[in-house]
């Protein structure tokens, strides 16, 4: 009996280590602000996938590609202190840098929608955001989104309190544009704490 037992155990950390399904990915949304993607050391992050809300963390490295800022291929290192008392760091490839639409549905607004922009159109999406094209990663991952109108607040570009109207003729209330990432374990850095927390948390129900 034991020795099923320990070999479920084994099992499950197992499948928990492996991580999320999309490749391992990581996205990260830079806390209610646009970074300075030259200078992202210091910069402050939550998690929007696959552990929606996981903060604080902080780039605290960043190796450059030789571009000269936070894009492709560049590696860094990623600290979460929630207490302060305990930073654990991951180092992470960056596969993506892009922005974050955080929306509410006007018509019954509730928890926040959080959108990748998906690099399709060659225009900038924060001064032409009509006919852009979005991807939901929380709390819908996946689902697409087209920007089909546009009602500016006025200050000339898609930022807080714009209202934007998707294909289906839905409003939604920008709350936000934010700088995201989005990441890629390097291998042999350590594993993210979400992860330890479910192996803990397994572990402790034996």
């Amino acid at each position: 009996m034991k020795e099923i037992l320990l070999a479920a155990i084994l099992a499950v950390t197992a499948l928990l280590l492996a991580g999320p399904a999309l490749g391992d990915s990581t996205y990260y949304d830079a806390t209610n602000s646009i970074i300075d993607v030259a200078n992202p050391v210091g910069t402050r992050w939550h998690e929007l996938y696959p552990n929606y809300c996981t903060s604080p963390y902080e780039i605290t490295d960043w190796k450059d590609n030789g571009d000269g800022y936070l894009s492709y291929c560049d590696t860094i290192d990623m600290t979460y202190d929630p207490d302060g008392a305990d930073p654990q760091t991951s180092t992470e490839h960056v596969i993506e840098v892009t922005y974050t639409l955080e929306v509410l549905w006007a018509a019954q607004p509730g928890e926040p929608h959080f959108w990748d922009w998906q690099y399709v159109e060659d225009r900038d999406p924060i001064t032409e955001p009509v006919c852009t094209w979005w991807t939901e990663i929380y709390p819908d991952l996946g689902l697409e989104w087209h920007i089909q109108a546009w009602e500016d607040n006025a200050s000339g570009e898609l930022d807080f309190c714009d209202f934007i109207v998707d294909d289906d003729g839905g409003q939604w209330h920008v709350e936000g544009v934010h700088t995201d990432i989005v990441t890629e374990p390097v291998s042999g850095s350590a594993t993210e704490p979400s992860t330890w927390g479910k192996v803990k948390a397994f572990f402790e129900r034996w």
